[in-house]
């Protein structure tokens, strides 16, 4: 039906609100409004709300950033208490008078001497 809508003119006026576009049907008497994004109604009077889908959306990434921050906490703090349990190992063996050797982590902390 696109095809046989005319722009209403000058005749009448602001019909349509917030930046709306009035149009005209030949076959019809009364204009309709094409409304611009986030408005709705019979002449664009209407703000449109954020769907609950849009919300849903929203949710789910916070969801998800919130997730992706919480095990990467938990991955920080896993490696932090294997470095640390690997450095306690390694000075009660040199308590218990293990020769002094330079060795390299294969856990990736920071070699040491013991």
């Amino acid at each position: 039906l696109r095809y046989h809508e005319e722009l209403c003119g000058t005749s009448y006026g602001p019909f349509c609100l917030n930046g709306g576009i009035c149009y005209m049907i030949p076959t019809v008497s009364s204009p309709f409004c094409r409304c611009i994004e986030n408005y709705t109604g019979a002449r664009c009077e209407e703000v449109l709300l954020p769907s609950l889908k849009t919300q849903i959306k929203s949710e789910r990434f916070a969801a998800f950033l919130a997730s992706v921050v919480v095990l990467g906490i938990l991955v920080i703090g896993a490696f932090y208490f294997l470095c640390r349990k690997a450095h306690i190992r390694r000075a009660s063996s040199t308590e218990r008078g293990a020769s002094l050797v330079e060795t390299t982590s294969s856990n990736g902390c920071n070699s040491e001497y013991i």
